[in-house]
């Protein structure tokens, strides 16, 4: 009977040992000072894109940029997972968001 329970238990519990997800990430780095956007990660090109000549002089318009930038990745099933600013210089700062997404199963 043990013998039997034990195994049950183990074919429980055996999907869910072996089935580990793996993902890929990304992110989303843009800086007002400097008005340059960047996405970087695994599973998609890199990207640097020079807003100044984007939106001219309206440099308000910039971080419209990152957050459509944000939106497309998510629209490709790609998820929010941690949001920071981090502080480049005196009166300098980025915004990092970082994404990721389960990796497509590769047969």
């Amino acid at each position: 009977m043990r013998y039997l329970l034990f195994t049950l238990l183990l074919l429980l519990l055996a999907p869910a040992a072996g089935a580990q997800t793996v993902h890929d990430y990304a992110s989303v780095e843009f800086s007002p000072g400097i008005r340059k956007l960047g996405v970087f990660g695994t599973g998609l090109e890199t990207k640097v894109v020079d807003l100044k000549p984007v939106n001219m002089d309206k440099s308000a318009l910039d971080i419209q940029n990152f957050f459509a930038e944000v939106q497309g990745l998510e629209a490709q099933g790609w998820e929010v997972v941690a949001q920071d600013v981090v502080a480049l210089a005196k009166g300098m700062h980025m915004y990092v968001w970082v994404l990721r997404r389960p990796r497509p199963v590769t047969p």
